[in-house]
This record gives structure tokens, sequence and C-alpha cells, in this order.
């Protein structure tokens, strides 16, 4: 055979394109193949294709037979213990369902604000000291209902029986909504708010009966006389009043009227205008005293000292620092006593303790018909080099002082 005749050169080319094809290498047209090509694939057919049909029609007409038996006989059981645990199941879920029901139906609410307000015309008195004070004082025009949670103390529910309140319970998320979330001890009473009486001025002691006569305002240019008694002892004949101007912050006329109260004061007068109102948090903060002790309102300051001056000879003792601030000087000269001074004077005469506003103190209009000035010293006035911002006492602080001192003897 001739190598280089063109039929040779043929049969050459071709030879090489099948070795390399089969070796999976470039071929003639300089492309690769993949080997798997080549080699014949040998499958086992499906039994579905074999019968010429489609995969799921086949397994339908094989074993819907033996699924329909099952379904049929159900599923075996022979000691109960599947049905048992299933049934288990069943009530654990129906039970938490419940559950769930009662406690989302504590806290539905029937419209958008209902929870969110109380009654505008209702005071919610909480605290068990406030509550009982209330029901034993009885100084309120009615009252609704007591609201509680966990026990009701024994006291408050004989008090509330014989009253006719209604007694109900509640839920502690319900008492502090009405509360704003304070320490109210799981009890709440829902009450009228106190009234207390507009006095018009003071007027003459009688220190052998104990009592002494005072205007009350009724309606406008109507005045009525009423008598009060008073506590009487070895140190004290004449009667002893708290006057509050402007004291704005009801935890602190809470502790005045709780101080008050515990000390052996007789009453208390507060100016209408620009003091905190008589609230649950006063309640709250005196411990109930606020139900014990008379309270009364003073529309006009000016009237009721000038008056009760003139009328009923009671000396006024106003709280201020006199020493110190050099513009009450023109009022203070000649008037102001020492701590020591205020013990005895209710033997001798009717007292009127004057307290001002926390921050600013008596008004100046009120010192102007003061008797009497009284400054408690500071205790550090004497170190040299002391600066501290810590310069006066709390107003309730200050008032126990006073008031404990005023009814000592000397």
């Amino acid at each position: 055979m001739l190598i280089g005749s063109p039929v040779n050169l043929l049969v050459l080319k071709r030879g090489f394109a099948i070795r390399h094809a089969v070796r999976g290498g470039p071929t003639a047209t300089g492309r690769y193949t993949k080997l798997e090509k080549n080699i014949p694939q040998i499958r086992r057919k499906k039994a579905w294709e074999k019968a010429g049909q489609d995969k799921e029609s086949w397994f339908k007409r094989k074993y819907a037979h033996i699924h329909a038996r099952a379904k049929n006989e159900g599923v075996k059981d022979p000691f109960g213990k599947k049905k048992a645990h299933t049934d288990r199941l069943a009530m654990i879920e129906k039970r938490s369902q419940a559950q769930r029901q009662d406690h989302e139906g504590k806290f539905e609410k029937r419209s958008a604000i209902q929870g969110l307000k109380v009654n505008p015309l209702m005071e919610y008195v909480y605290g068990t000291n406030g509550v009982l004070a209330a029901l034993q004082a009885d100084k309120r025009e009615y009252y609704t209902r007591v609201l509680y949670h966990g026990a009701l103390p024994t006291s408050i529910a004989k008090l509330a029986e014989a009253k006719d309140v209604k007694i109900e319970e509640s839920d502690k998320h319900r008492l502090n909504l009405l509360t704003n979330y304070a320490v109210h001890n799981n009890v709440v009473l829902e009450t009228k708010p106190l009234q207390p009486d507009e006095v018009s001025h003071l007027q003459l002691c009688n220190p052998e009966t104990g009592t002494f006569q005072y205007t009350e305002m009724q309606l406008e240019n109507d005045y009525v006389s009423r008598e009060l008694r008073y506590l009487v002892n070895e140190d004290k004949k004449f009667p002893l009043g708290l006057y509050l101007d402007e004291v704005v912050d009801p935890h602190n006329i809470g502790a005045v009227i709780r101080s008050a109260y515990f000390l052996g004061a007789d009453f208390i007068v507060m100016s209408r205008r620009n003091c905190a109102p008589l609230s649950p948090v006063v309640s709250k903060t005196s411990s109930g005293a606020v139900e014990l002790i008379p309270i009364f309102y003073a529309d006009k300051p000016l009237t009721f000292f000038n008056k009760s001056q003139e009328e009923g000879g009671w000396a006024f003792v106003t709280s201020c620092l006199a020493k110190s601030d050099s513009r009450s000087n023109k009022y203070t000269r000649g008037k102001t006593l020492e701590m020591g001074d205020l013990r005895g004077m209710c033997k001798e005469l009717p007292v009127m303790l004057v307290i001002g506003n926390e921050g600013s103190g008596v008004r100046t209009n009120i010192k102007m018909r003061s008797d009497f000035f009284v400054e408690i010293p500071f205790g550090r006035a004497d170190v040299p080099g002391v600066e501290t911002p810590v310069d006066s006492l709390n107003v309730s602080v200050a008032t126990a002082l006073l008031l404990n001192t005023l009814l000592k003897s000397p």
C-alpha cells in the first residue's frame, strides 16, 4: 500500500478519528465527545414502563385495595393505650383553651376607653388605713363599694356591711388602673370626695368646756356660728390650729396632716386657692388622718386672719426664715421668737401655726398680718466654710417640730 496515495491518507484519517473518539479525545473536526455516547447503556425498565402505564396509575391499580382495607379495619389498639393517650391530649388542649378564654375575658373591653377612665364624680381611696379611717369617720356623703383582691381585712368588711356598702372582689390590674398604680394594699373604696366646710373666721374660746366658736360660710353672705371641741391637758389649755398657705405637694399635705393629728393639733385650715386638694394621695400619705381631724377651707385668708385676731384673740405664729431674709425684716422686727419661746404658749392663748409654700414660704400679705415669727435654727450655722444646698427642712418635718414645741410645757 502506498502511503502517499489519497486513498491511503483517507483511511489513516478515519482510523485516527475512531481511536480518539473511543478515548474521548478530539475528533477530526477538532471537537471533543463524551465516552458514554459511544458505549451502549443498559437500564432496567420500571414496572409501570413494562405495563405501558404511567407511574401514578400503576400504583393506584396495584395498592389501592390495601389502603382501603387498612382504612376499613382501623388501627389495631388491643389494650386501648393509643386511645387513652389521644383522649388525654384532647383534654389538655380543651383545658388550655378554656383557661386562655377565661384569662382574655377578664381584660375584654366593651369600648376603647373602658378601664382607662374612672367615674369623675367618685373618688377612689386606697390603702388599708385610708379605707378603714374613711369608713370609721363617716365624713363623706356616701360610699358606693369596696373593691379588693385576695383577702379583705375583717375590720373593713364589718364596717362595710354595717353601712350597707357593696363588697366586690376584683383583680389587681383593675385596682392598679383605679389608683394609677399606687400602693393600694389590694383594697380600694369608691366614695364621694371629701367636702370640707368653709370657715370665715375663728371666735372666742372657753377653756372650762374645752370648746371654741367659729363662723362657717355656707352661701354668699350667709354665715352660721358653730362650736368645736378641742383637746385639753396639763400642757394645753387653749386650742392649737394649723394654717396651710399654698402647700402644693399632696404628699407634704398628707404628712403634715398625719403629724398634726398624731401630735395633738385640734384642726387644720387650708387656703382654698393654690393648695393641693384632699385627694386619695393625701389620704394614703396621712394614713387616714385626713378623715379624723377637722379640716376647713378659707376662701379669704386676709379676712380670716383679721377677724380671728379681733373677735377671737387668736395669735398667729408664722414659720419663716426671719433672720436670713432681709426683705422680711420690716415685718419680723420685734416679733421674732426662739424655738424655746413657743413652749407653754397654748397655756395662755389660742394659737394658729402658719406654714407656707415649699419653695417661697409664706406670702407677704400673710406675714404682714402675723403676730409672731419663728425660725428653726440651722444646726451647722456655726461651722466655718460650710456651704451646702441643704439649708432648710421639709415642710412636714418643720411642722412636726414646731407643733411638738408648742405642745410642750416650758
